[in-house]
């Protein structure tokens, strides 16, 4: 009988036992099967699979809970040593999770660059990424012929289009380069030959306006950069040097009157240089012309001096305030089309841009003044294009019958205080806002 009951409560201790040891391996224990870490873009998502016969219960970080369903939950992680807390019906308990991940998750390029033959660019690249990968870039030209490589630059060697691209880890993206003649690289040089008429095709005229579009938006278009930008353009990477045109007309804000349009006073987007700009034009308004910049248009104003006959036909171009209103439309600005001086009776001249600064050499020597500011006297009108202070140099982006059309021209700070032409400078932050991307010299 005693060996009877001995059997039984030993019978029962197993059973006990093995009902125990399966409730705590199975129930109360967690037992983590598998790991396994996924990118979301830049968050990490931690699966986490268990072993446990029946569990139910959380997954917990930092107070964020997700459920467990089907043995398994998914939950946000960050990249480093992390308290992860498994909760289930019987208790709680604390695991050391490290995703240590280390990816490459996506990079941000420009899908297409303009270059000039000649011209370097370093490409800008925003990685993003987890942890510490490899960023370095492989980069490859697909026609060295037209875009050669040179580390993280591009260099432009020959007219034409290619793709070059680009790898970062795993991920590859193309840029599309384009590399043109039509344009040169900065450079000071006012006996550039006068663009003659009709030179170039659509096509040429297309292409420069992208790269004029091009160097607007790498500046910041409607910052001070862009101003900077389209008024280099045109009077050092433009190959030609375009005439003045005592414009034909136009339009005042204050009075409705006539309007020169393309005569003289090309206020649209892009540069005047192939018929196909007529369409451009409100030809209602046109007295004389149509004709393109380089082309022969009839002129209205008697200044022999300046080599100006009425009736007579003389190359189209920009006068002073026709360069810099269309300097400051194709960078983002509207200024009305509005005209040089300073009339007193009218509140939309572009000396009424702010107060006026009279040029001296404590001005000059001030540190203040900044490229794309506007230099001026009653009746002229221009943009400041540079600044060398340590060689007492202000470079003037304008259009004049002296200097006989559109140049960037250099003047010493002492002949700069003592010119009738130029004697006041307006500081332009409050007009544009926003200072963009310029430098105060282009070499």
């Amino acid at each position: 009988m005693k060996k009877k009951i001995i059997i039984i409560v030993s019978i029962i201790f197993l059973i006990l036992l093995c009902l125990g040891l399966s409730f705590y391996f199975f129930l109360y224990k967690v037992n983590i099967k598998n790991i396994s870490y996924k990118l979301n873009k830049d968050t990490i998502i931690a699966n986490i699979k268990f072993n446990n016969l029946y569990i139910n219960g959380f997954c917990e970080i930092n107070g964020n809970k997700v459920a467990i369903i089907n043995k398994e939950c998914d939950i946000t992680i960050p990249n480093t040593n992390t308290d992860v807390y498994i909760i289930n019906d019987f208790h709680k308990e604390k695991f050391k999770f490290n995703p240590n991940q280390n990816e490459i998750i996506d990079f941000e390029i420009e899908n297409k660059i303009y270059l000039v033959v000649g011209e370097e660019k370093k490409i800008d690249v925003n990685i993003n990424s987890i942890g510490n990968p490899d960023k370095s870039l492989d980069i490859k030209s697909n026609d060295e012929n037209i875009v050669k490589v040179d580390g993280y630059s591009l260099i432009g060697i020959g007219k034409g289009n290619t793709k070059v691209v680009v790898k970062v880890g795993k991920i590859e993206k193309e840029i599309e380069v384009i590399v043109t003649d039509l344009a040169v690289l900065p450079k000071l040089d006012n006996n550039k030959k006068y663009l003659s008429c009709n030179i170039y095709s659509d096509e040429d005229n297309k292409i420069l306006d992208e790269l004029l579009e091009y160097r607007v938006n790498t500046a910041g278009y409607k910052t001070r950069g862009a101003v900077v930008a389209a008024a280099r353009f045109l009077t050092l990477e433009f190959p030609y040097k375009l005439s003045y045109f005592w414009e034909n007309g136009r339009l005042n804000n204050n009075t409705g009157g006539p309007k020169a349009d393309g005569e003289g006073r090309f206020y649209h987007k892009g540069l005047y240089l192939s018929s196909s700009k007529f369409n451009d034009l409100d030809k209602s308004l046109i007295r004389f012309g149509p004709a393109t910049w380089g082309c022969p248009l009839t002129n209205w104003e008697d200044k022999p001096r300046a080599g100006f006959i009425r009736g007579q036909k003389v190359p189209n171009g920009l006068d002073c305030s026709g360069f810099v209103t269309w300097v400051l439309y194709n960078a983002g600005f509207d200024p009305k089309d509005s005209g040089a001086g300073d009339t007193p009776s009218v509140s939309d001249d572009l000396g009424d841009f702010g107060p006026h600064q009279k040029i001296t050499m404590e001005l000059l020597e001030s540190g203040t003044i900044k490229p794309g500011d506007y230099i001026a006297s009653d009746g002229h009108a221009a943009l400041v294009g540079g600044i060398d202070i340590n060689n007492k140099k202000l470079y003037v982006a304008e259009s004049t019958t002296y200097w006989r059309g559109v140049v960037m021209h250099e003047y010493n700070f002492k002949d700069l205080i003592n010119y009738n032409h130029l004697n006041y400078i307006i500081n332009m932050d409050d007009y544009y806002k926003e200072e963009g991307n310029y430098t105060y010299f282009w070499e």
